[in-house]
Order: structure tokens, then sequence, then C-alpha cells
């Protein structure tokens, strides 16, 4: 069952102060409602995630991924988007080394990249677009996975320095900012504030300190989690307001936020899982009408209206509220939006994985079963949309945090790159809900601008950039006209007839994608008659560079382990065979030509060609200098070519040794890109083939080579069965190691989650 959006009105009145009508304020509220909601569409509406097969790769191997397309709102899988855009990007030199197209079938993606060794070593960003998740206008991008590619796994075997990323205390590079709950302080009130150091590379830094007034110690703090606390106090008219850190920036004095003489504010007193509550104030107007309302992933969800004197508690109930990040927002009599916080309703909500392996220790080539419970809290059975991966723990990258949960439940709503973001979902963390508020407070703080004049400013200026198809057009070179082009599969000869509008313009749909990697599109005409333009949407993107601003989340990164058993490891027990150098005595050129392609390099081997063979007595001679020369050259035959001087004009002739020489003819070579233009096809981008994950079975065959598979398993679309359940069997590779795995997913509800798991192959 879908979840859909949920209203709720609720009429309060207290003390009796009403001044308007019950139906009067429901009418507003509706208003308001349904004003923001229509505002929403302006923002995309998708978020793209990515699972890798695992973390670090070597040379000359596949990496394997998986994307889950997602509406934001809604936290369902989308069935809206219909092609992903796939890139990978050197991290390091800026530029794009792979892109290509996939189809998204239910809101699922999955494909390979087969990592060449022409690709450097280094970092990568994979990165993913789709028509619904990308737009022009972005000022950050989060659709994107980190990946590293060595040359060698034994690189990964060599312990490195640990870096500790230490503060320099003389310096005091340090960040420190206030976030007042709501925006900002007002007078006379009890206000909270959370704070935030982090030193210059972004990591979080403990600090403690002393609230001054008027140069007198009022209180001390210090941070509780991450370099992130909080602290309470009573802003007076008339006082001066300072924030002095302790050792080792002593140095460093901050000043508070401006204090407000009047206005609204509200303040978080309880966040349970039935309801909220709230402390609206009020200061400096004898009454007011305000407007509460509760928005969850940028839909309104509960909404309340009330007048207030001095002070009110708002009980909003949560029922049929979804969980996950959602915004309390209040609003002055006028409908301006006055002060914002967030909150994170219902964390402990999220898909319960289990998984329950044969064996904890295996031998080499030994099959192994994996069962798969999916369930919710109350331990009720969940169809659940899953992925898994088990891979040699060697490379797994203990200092990217990411994951379906960070990702969804944190990076989509929250600005800059956030630290250990499972701490948050890690149940064993005690403190984790208390540490979520305060990430709430600092990261996701508002002083609020948003507002309906700048959604609709910001409406104006979102331009799609991409599609799910491929657009064309057909440009004239003179009166000629074509009502239809044809688009041709490379491999299987498949063709299919598409129409061309007023405008000359076609459409290659979704559906016509899965023709082949490479789409080939020909019109009916002479090549002189007509040009075709293909909309190449991938230099939109490497126009954009949206990885230069990508927010992605961090851990400090830990000190690099050797993960082989103890002892020495012979180098064949790891990675692959690799041959360390190739001398080349002898180079062959060899052209690759597709079916079609090919086709037409047989064509223009007769075109234009002026090499003939005397095609009468005598026939051996290439452009013979008299006689008739009809016939043409075969590849690879051996002719006679008169070299000497005076050649003859008449038969018959003689000639000398030196006057002829043999020669072996080779047809003319062209490019690619020069067949297409000599015959007036265009080429596209269609969606890249699918490839098999290879998985041995060792109870049917039996292969005497070595297995250095680091990767053991590779299930990208797994579904639960109406009990939860599933069962995954795979073999170990002759590999002696610790395995990683990891499964995760999403339901049909839009709960998350995820769960880990550990085997070691033994000798």
């Amino acid at each position: 069952m879908r979840r859909y959006t949920f209203y709720l009105t609720l009429i309060l009145v207290l003390l009796g102060a009403d001044n308007i009508t019950a139906q009067d304020r429901k009418s507003t509220l509706d208003s308001l409602a349904h004003q923001l909601e229509s505002l929403s569409q302006y923002v995309h509406k998708t978020s793209i995630y990515l699972r890798t097969s695992k973390d670090i790769y070597e040379s000359m191997e596949d990496l394997w991924f998986k994307a889950y397309s997602v509406d934001i709102q809604q936290q369902l899988l989308s069935m809206t988007d219909q092609t992903l855009y796939v890139q990978l990007v050197h991290a390091d030199r800026d530029t794009v080394v792979w892109e290509e197209l996939y189809p998204i079938e239910d809101g699922i993606a999955s494909g390979n990249i087969y990592l060449d060794n022409s690709f450097p070593q280094g970092a990568y960003w994979l990165c993913a677009y789709s028509a619904h998740s990308f737009d022009k206008e972005n000022d950050h991008f989060i659709d994107a996975r980190r990946i590293e590619i060595v040359e060698d796994f034994k690189e990964l075997m060599i312990p490195k320095k640990k870096d500790n990323a230490t503060v320099d205390s003389s310096e005091n590079t340090i960040q420190f900012d206030l976030f007042p709950e709501g925006g900002y302080l007002l007078s006379g009130i009890t206000n909270k504030i959370a704070f935030k150091a982090v030193d210059r590379s972004g990591l979080p830094r403990s600090v403690s300190g002393t609230l001054l007034e008027d140069n007198k110690a009022l209180s001390t703090f210090e941070s509780t989690h991450d370099g992130m606390g909080s602290f309470t106090f009573c802003p007076q008219t008339g006082k001066n307001y300072a924030i002095r850190l302790e050792e080792p920036y002593t140095d460093s004095i901050y000043s508070l936020p401006q204090i407000k003489e009047e206005g609204l504010s509200l303040r978080l007193v309880e966040n349970q899982e039935d309801q909220i509550a709230f402390w609206v104030y009020n200061k400096g107007v004898d009454s007011r009408r305000f407007y509460v309302q509760l928005q969850t992933r940028g839909l309104p969800a509960v909404m309340a209206a009330s007048e207030i004197q001095d002070s009110t508690l708002i009980k909003l109930p949560l029922t049929d509220v979804g969980p996950g990040i959602s915004e309390i927002t209040l609003f002055d009599d006028k409908l301006t939006p006055l002060a914002e916080r967030l909150i994170y309703l219902r964390p402990e909500s999220q898909i319960l994985i289990k998984t329950k392996l044969s064996r904890k220790t295996v031998g080499k080539r030994e099959k192994i079963s994996l069962k798969i419970q999916t369930t919710d809290r109350e331990g009720r059975p969940i169809v659940a949309q899953l992925g898994a991966t088990v891979y040699d723990r060697l490379y797994y990258h203990s200092a990217d945090p990411k994951d379906i949960q960070t990702h969804y439940q944190l990076s989509n709503h929250l600005r800059g790159n956030i630290h250990n973001p499972a701490y948050y979902f890690d149940t064993a963390n005690v403190d984790r809900l208390d540490a979520l508020d305060l990430l709430l407070l600092t990261q996701g703080w508002r002083s609020y601008e948003w507002n309906e004049s700048n959604l609709k400013e910001f409406s104006k200026n979102t331009v799609p950039v991409l599609s799910d198809g491929v657009t064309g057009k057909l440009i004239p070179k003179g009166k000629k006209d074509q009502q239809a082009v044809m688009i041709f599969d490379p491999e299987q000869k498949e063709s299919v007839l598409l129409t061309i509008d007023s405008n000359h313009t076609f459409f290659i749909p979704p559906e016509n994608m899965y023709l082949g990697a490479n789409i080939y599109i020909k019109h009916f005409g002479e090549p002189e008659d007509f040009d075709i333009s293909v909309d190449t949407l991938f230099e939109t993107i490497r126009g954009i560079e949206p990885w230069k601003d990508l927010t992605y989340p961090q851990n400090e990164r830990p000190e690099w382990e050797k993960v082989a058993n103890k002892g020495s490891v012979p180098v064949l027990d790891r990675g692959s065979i690799k041959i360390e150098e190739v001398i080349v005595t002898e180079k062959q050129e060899t052209a690759y030509r597709d079916k079609y392609i090919g086709y037409l390099d047989s064509l223009a081997k007769y075109a234009d060609n002026s090499d003939r063979i005397h095609g009468g007595a005598g026939g051996g001679w290439l452009n013979c200098p008299v006689g008739d020369s009809k016939d043409m050259p075969v590849e690879g035959t051996t002719y006679l070519v008169w070299v000497g001087p005076n050649p003859p004009t008449s038969h018959p002739f003689t000639f000398g040794a030196n006057d002829v020489e043999r020669v072996v003819y080779h047809y003319p070579k062209y490019t690619e890109e020069e067949l297409m233009e000599r015959y007036g096809i265009a080429r596209s981008k269609g969606y890249y083939p699918k490839k098999e994950f290879y998985e041995p079975v060792y109870d049917k065959e039996n292969d005497a080579a070595p297995d250095y598979r680091n990767t053991l398993l590779w299930a990208p679309e797994i579904i639960t069965n109406e009990n939860g359940t599933a069962q995954l069997e795979f073999y170990s590779s002759d590999i002696h190691a610790e395995f990683y795995g990891i499964i995760e997913g999403i339901d049909e509800e839009g709960s998350i989650g995820k769960s880990e798991f550990h085997f070691t192959v033994s000798e």
C-alpha cells in the first residue's frame, strides 16, 4: 500500500480569545497548505542512490552498481524516470573517463563498468543523474559514490600513516557557529542555542566555553557529540552577550546573534511516537493569531491555528505522518514565516534485515547459504526490494560512511558534508537521538528565508536538463523533405522508423533505447540532402560539472591495516593474475567494424576508388598504363605496378625489371566518423547492454584453474516474499580472508534498512 499525503487541520482556541470563526481559520489553513504544495512541484522530485559491488577496485575489473530512483517527497521507488545517466569522474584530474546510459525499471537500475587499465589509479566519483533528479540550478549534488582504483591489490596491504587531522592550536583554526532554535533570539524568553565547531577540513572538534553577560561569566557549556552541543538562557534587553572558548581556543570570542525585542518563537519540548509538543512564545504584542505547519519532505502534513498572549503549549498528533526529517514552521497572522526548526520523526521506523549464514567459517570453493528476513519493528514480515554484495574486506573503505539510510534520511535534507552519519542510525549508541537533534539544529538550522516569493522565483529558473529519451533533428540542405528516419541496431540489424514533426525533430523513446549501446540514425535521401543532429546531453552535464558541487558524508580516514591472515601471503592468494611486462615485437593494424558499419565500409571500397586491375590479357596489373582496367582489386592480392620512366601508351609493350614492382593491395581505410558522414548517418547512445555477474557452481563443475574472485556475490535485485524471506547461495573462491557483506533496500511503504555481516574463508 502506498503512502499518500495526509492533511490534518487543528483549530485551537485558547483563553477564549477568538476573533475569527473556525471556518475562516480552516479556510486559511487549507489555502496555506495547497499554496505550499503547489510550489513544491518546482523542486526536483527524485534522488538517486548508488551501491557498488565494493569500494576499492583493481584495474581491469568490473565495477558493478545498483541505482535506486526514489521520489524524495513520498520516499517511494519512483516510476517517473526511465533513463539513468552514469559518469565516472577522476576526482583529482576532474575528467570524465566513462559515461553511458542505463534503463531504469520500476525505480531500479543496475549495470557494470569495465575499469580498463587506461584509467589512472586514484579516487573517482561515480555520478548518476535522471530527468527528475538533476537540474541546472542545483547548488549542491549528492547522487554520487566514491570509489578508488588501484593498479595492484598489494598496495592495499601496505600500512599507511594514520591521518590524525590534529588541530594546530597555535593558529586556532576552527570555525565556531551558533544556531538559535527557530532562527533568532527573543528577549525575556528562555532560548535554546545549539553550536558546532569544525576544523579547516570540516572535521568536528570538541570545545568548551563560557557564556558572558556584560563580560561576566553567566554559565558554562561543552560539546557533547562531534563538536556539537547546546545551552539555554534568557537574554535581557540592554545586556551584551558573548561566548569565550576555553583552551586551546582561549583567544576566541564570539558574539551572540542579535536579540529581538518582539516577535514569535518556538521551542520543542517533546518528540514522541504519536505526537510532538512545543511552546510558542509571544513578545511585544498583547494578543495575536498564529499558524503552525508540520511539513514532511516538503509536503504539508499537520497544521494548527490559534491565538496567543504570552505563551501556549501546542501538541500535534502524528497519526499517518511518515517517519524522517520534518519541518515545524511558525507563521504570523499574515502567513509570513517567522521561525522554523527541523525534527526527526519516529527514528525507529525502518526495515529490520536479519541475515543467517550457513557457516561463519568456510573452506575454499565451498557453498555458502545466506537466509534473509525482512520485518518491521513489531516483527511483521515486509516485502522489500533489496540488493546484496559480498567481497574481500581488503577492498572495503571504512572511511566511507555512505549507505541507503544516510543518503535518503539525512543527506537529502541537510546541506554540507555530514560527519559519520551512520552513528545516528546505530541503536548501540544510546545518545544517538540527542545527537541527531543537535545535527538538525546546526546543520539543518534555518534563519527563515524560504517563502512563497522565493519559491516562485526559483520556479522561473528551474530548467529541465535531461530527458528519458534522445531528441534529434533532420536539417534539410535543400528543398527536399522527409517524414521519417530509421534507427538501426548495428549488431542485430534491427531497425525502427521514427516520424519527424513539423519542426524536423524526432525522438528516440526509452523503449527503443534497448537497441544497443550505440544507435545509428539514417535518413532516406542522399547524403548531401540532409544533416542529422542529435542532442548529446552528456555534453550538457560536462558543461555543468555537478561533481564540483558535490557534498559527501565524511569520516576521519583510519589507519590502513593488513587484512591478510597472519604470516606471509603468496602473491596469487589474492587478486588477479597480471602480466608485469609485455614486449611487442610486431604490430598488426586492426580496425573493428560492426556489421552495419562494416557494410558501409564495403561500399566505400567501391565508391570514389580509382584503383582498377587490367581486365584483359595480362590482368595481373594494377592500374595498367594501357588497356582496359575495369575490375576491382582484391584485398591482399599481389599485383604489378608500373614504376619506370616513360610509361607505355599502347599494346603491346615491353618492360624491364626496373620498370615494375610487385605490391600487395589493401583497401582504403576510413574512420567510422568518415563513413557516417559519407553515407548520411548519425550516432546516438542507447542503453548500455547488461552483463551477467559470473558465479561458479562447484557442485556441478570441476575447474582446475585458480579462482581469485574477490567479489563472491553481487545480487542487485532481491525481492523478499510475502513472508519477508529470501535465500541466496554462492561459493567461496581460493582467497582465504575475511569477507564483508551488506544488504540494503526499501519496502513498498518507503521504509529503508540495511544489514552487515562477516565470515571467514580459511585455508
